[in-house]
């Protein structure tokens, strides 16, 4: 039960907030906890140690898509670790590129903001996703279905976060870790989010951001 609660609390959070209250995670984990027992046909009682183990995923789950995102970023756009100040220069002024309007969201990247294509389509977003909630058919998103199918526009936008976490950790030139729970994170994410609802409210009823999503579970 206590598995199958971890899984319905880490949902979710996925779908709901990732930066919850301590009142929120509270009623967040009585609820997951409620829901598992209706799951197994039990009405076993929890206590607060039950619900502390519960609660402690809202920090595993943001950092696990961190985690996976850090190498994939690494290597999808070119970080090098190196003593050389040269390379480490040339780290530096990718970030740099890499945070100009955002361009890392964009599959196609042009001069200028307006020749960028793609937008949310860059494949390292795809992969991310893939590698923490996609990587076989006994995944949670597989399994809870009902709370990842389309693609929670949370979910999205913490992989977003993580992504640009990852981008970050290069901006001296040298990989610093870098914890995503950190304040400055939370208002990073709040932003993504924003940005979210803006795309999906620009093309009126056509809803560019569900088609999206739909698109980004059905590839996962």
């Amino acid at each position: 039960i206590l598995e199958t609660a971890t899984e319905i609390y880490c949902a979710m959070l996925l779908m709901e907030n990732l930066f919850p209250t301590s009142v929120h995670e509270f009623s967040g984990a009585k609820k997951a906890w409620t829901q598992a027992c209706h799951h197994h046909n039990n009405k076993l009682a929890y206590d607060g140690g039950i619900l502390k183990l519960i609660m402690a995923w809202s920090t595993h789950i943001c950092g696990q898509f961190k985690l996976k995102a850090h190498p994939i970023v690494m290597t999808t756009f070119s970080c090098e670790t190196s003593a050389n100040k040269g390379v480490q220069a040339k780290n530096c002024l990718l970030v740099s590129e890499l945070k100009q309007n955002l361009v890392f969201i964009f599959h196609t990247w042009g001069s200028s903001l307006n020749e960028h294509t793609g937008l949310y389509t860059n494949p390292v977003i795809q992969q991310v996703i893939n590698e923490v909630l996609f990587k076989n058919k006994l995944d949670d998103s597989i399994k809870w279905g009902t709370y990842y199918n389309p693609f929670p526009q949370v979910a999205f936008a913490l992989v977003l976060t993580a992504i640009e976490c990852a981008i970050d950790e290069w901006a001296s030139g040298l990989c610093e870790m870098i914890s995503i729970k950190e304040d400055n994170y939370s208002r990073v994410f709040n932003s993504h989010l924003i940005s979210l609802d803006e795309f999906s409210k620009a093309a009126g009823k056509l809803d560019p951001l569900k088609k999206l999503l739909e698109q980004v579970y059905d590839t996962g």
